[in-house]
């Protein structure tokens, strides 16, 4: 069943229990929000970092290989 221009009941109970609270509550719960935020960030970044380390050490590997191959076949480079 789709709602037209209408919250869904989950955002309407969130907006019921931000008005329940305090303003320390309130920036109790936004600080965690942000905190929440920041390690999920950070843990893209150290997920990224990791990629990017792979595909270097793949590339390292594939030059490495192309070297001794070449070395083999007498030092001859193509272009």
């Amino acid at each position: 069943m789709h709602h037209s221009g209408g919250y869904d009941a989950h955002s309407q109970l969130v907006e019921m229990m931000w008005k329940c609270l305090d303003e320390d509550q309130i920036r109790q719960l936004m600080i965690r929000m942000i905190d929440s935020r920041i390690r999920m960030k950070e843990h893209w970044i150290e997920q990224m970092q990791y990629k990017v380390e792979t595909y270097r050490m793949a590339r390292e590997m594939l030059e490495q290989g192309m070297q001794k191959k070449e070395e083999k076949s007498g030092g001859e480079k193509r272009l």
